[in-house]
């Protein structure tokens, strides 16, 4: 046995080990915990700004940053504001966080949303280990992508997104959207998703793919085009926003704050770095979707390859029009869970794990690139 494979063997042995309990999905997510908070040691930046937080909320008993429009809209949910331009100007149809601040009459914005985020991302990273199990029918495996998935932006948000954005909340329902199968909560969960962002709406086709492709992929059968009732709860959804949306628009006077050739300016501006622009969204799981890409076109398996490739590439550019592109980009991770099916149907059990090993390794090296402060360097 060579060198590195003596360090992986031992590796293996000792975790199958402590994955040998009742409990070993809370197992998973405590070491998917400790790992995210370990991966930023290459990049402290997203961090920084915890100070100011504290500060803000805890000394001066105020609200920190994009809080205070949240609680600023739960007032009044259906009066168009214009704030400053940026992050501020861009939040009036977000209408989830400010609508939960007003039903349970909170006076604390700050410590509610936040503090609600971080019970929520220990629950997201428990339904995640339990619904990647489904897929790869290994503990070991499954802890692996858990890892990898924690050390990306969309697994670390419930933590390092402390400024009010909301992206957490967005990733949360729609994973739900992927997560259950009853078509009445697909329906609740996508529609809650869209309001906590708009770009909700884009990856909702997304997972529209995933409920149209996964268990053809998995029973290796042919594309049906006859839709099922998470297709078509996904589809309601989002007529529904649309529907509700140009009603605000046309009759409470709300209207979309961006302005024309605003994407088109970003998209050219980004294309100079779009190497860097494309790693840093997915990190490790690009060779998962790579691979993924390969087993579907080896098996002349085109349209399939068409649905996954195009959905990620689409959903990844489309970041490249907005500043911060790794925020946007990293929409594109219901793709993510299409890679692993695709993945699982050609690889062994050994395989999987030294593959995920890997894809987990790559994740929590590389930086995390939401945000730096580095000389030369600006928001990602």
């Amino acid at each position: 046995m060579s060198f590195l494979e003596n360090i992986y063997h031992r590796f293996e042995v000792k975790s199958t080990a402590f994955l040998a309990n009742k409990n070993w999905q809370w197992r998973v997510v405590a070491v998917a915990v400790v790992a995210m908070l370990l991966s930023f040691f290459n990049n402290q930046s997203p961090l920084k700004d915890f100070k100011n937080y504290y500060e803000e909320v805890i000394v001066k008993k105020g609200e920190y940053y994009l809080y205070q429009i949240t609680k600023d809209r739960s007032q009044n949910l259906t009066e168009h504001r214009v704030y400053q331009e940026g992050a501020s100007n861009n939040r009036v149809f977000r209408l989830t966080l400010p609508v939960l601040v007003k039903i349970f009459h909170v006076r604390h914005v700050s410590i509610f949303v936040y503090g609600l985020q971080l019970l929520l991302g220990i629950l997201l990273y428990f339904f995640l280990t339990r619904f990647l199990f489904q897929i790869l029918n290994d503990k070991l495996a499954t802890m692996l992508a858990v890892i990898a998935l924690a050390c990306i932006y969309f697994g670390t948000s419930f933590f390092v997104e402390y400024g009010g954005y909301g992206d957490f909340y967005t990733f949360f329902f729609l994973f739900l959207s992927i997560y259950f199968r009853n078509p009445l909560l697909i329906f609740l969960v996508m529609f809650t998703a869209t309001w906590c962002d708009e770009r909700a709406l884009v990856a909702g086709c997304l997972v529209f793919a995933y409920w149209w492709i996964a268990e053809k992929i998995k029973d290796d059968k042919p594309i049906s085009f006859v839709p099922n009732r998470q297709m078509l709860a996904i589809v309601v959804a989002e007529i529904a926003y649309i529907s509700l949306r140009y009603y605000l628009m046309t009759y409470q006077g709300m209207k979309s704050t961006y302005k024309k050739g605003e994407f088109t300016e970003q998209l050219f501006a980004s294309l100079p770095s779009f190497g860097f622009k494309f790693t840093w969204i997915l990190e490790g799981f690009w060779l998962v979707m790579f691979l993924a890409f390969v087993v579907l076109y080896l098996k002349k398996d085109y349209f399939k390859l068409l649905i996954v490739f195009g959905g990620t590439i689409a959903m990844i550019v489309s970041g490249f029009t907005t500043y911060d592109s790794t925020r946007s980009g990293s929409f594109v991770f219901p793709m993510i869970f299409l890679g692993l099916i695709i993945v699982k149907t050609k690889l062994t059990e050994k395989e999987m794990r030294v593959f995920m090993f890997l894809v987990a390794l790559l994740c929590f090296l590389h930086p995390l690139a939401n945000k730096t402060h580095g000389v030369g360097y600006f928001l990602m």
